[in-house]
């Protein structure tokens, strides 16, 4: 039976971060930015390190469910934080030289894993996300197992639907590079940070 529930807890949290992932954010831009300027296997490095702070901000939402119901307004301040940070990347992409569109595919990946978790970090959504999903789900006595090994495996569920993303937009990135550059030319970062800019005005007048 406790075999069940943890096969369970993991199917079931990586269809729900999966899905959640397919939300424009720092780490699929990330993704895809280094799929252009590098590999597919950096790409998919960089995906792997955005996926890793799930396990941190799901484990914590396991801790305090009740937190979002303590302090009101939460939530709200952010999703302003989360925009902010899709700015500041969006203006970052518009200054940052173009790389050559056939010289990189060779390059030796370096720290990717690293920057990728950093741009995960800096996803201030993920906690309250996480926090309104399992106090949801425990409201269907879903994820209600005390056991450790149920709850463990939930949080690494996570990750790996998380990451499956990551993977897949790596992929057809990697597998469309050339018609990025044939497309966007020398241009394609202010196109790509002109996305990022506007993405972040959509969401700001969401939330006002």
């Amino acid at each position: 039976m406790i075999v069940w529930h943890i096969l369970e807890a993991f199917v079931l949290a990586g269809l729900i971060s999966f899905a959640g992932s397919v939300q424009l954010g720092p780490v699929n831009f990330g993704t895809i930015q280094t799929a252009l300027n590098k590999n597919k296997k950096a790409a998919i490095l960089f995906g792997f390190g955005g996926s890793l702070p799930e396990l941190l901000y799901c484990g914590l939402a396991f801790g305090s469910s009740n937190l979002l119901s303590q302090y009101e307004g939460l939530e709200d301040y952010l999703k302003y934080l989360t925009t902010g940070i899709l700015f500041v990347f969006g203006i970052y992409m518009m200054f940052q030289k173009p790389s050559e569109g056939g010289t990189k595919t060779g390059q030796k990946s370096g720290k990717e894993v690293w920057r990728g978790m950093t741009f995960g970090l800096l996803n201030p959504q993920l906690y309250p996300f996480w926090l309104i999903i399992i106090t949801n789900l425990r409201s269907y006595n879903l994820v209600t197992n005390p056991s450790w090994l149920v709850q463990g495996a939930f949080v690494v569920g996570t990750a790996a639907g998380a990451f499956l993303l990551q993977y897949l937009v790596a992929a057809v990135t990697t597998r469309k590079r050339e018609f990025v550059y044939m497309k966007l030319t020398t241009n394609y970062n202010k196109v790509f940070g002109g996305i990022i800019l506007a993405v972040a005005l959509v969401q700001l007048v969401i939330n006002l």
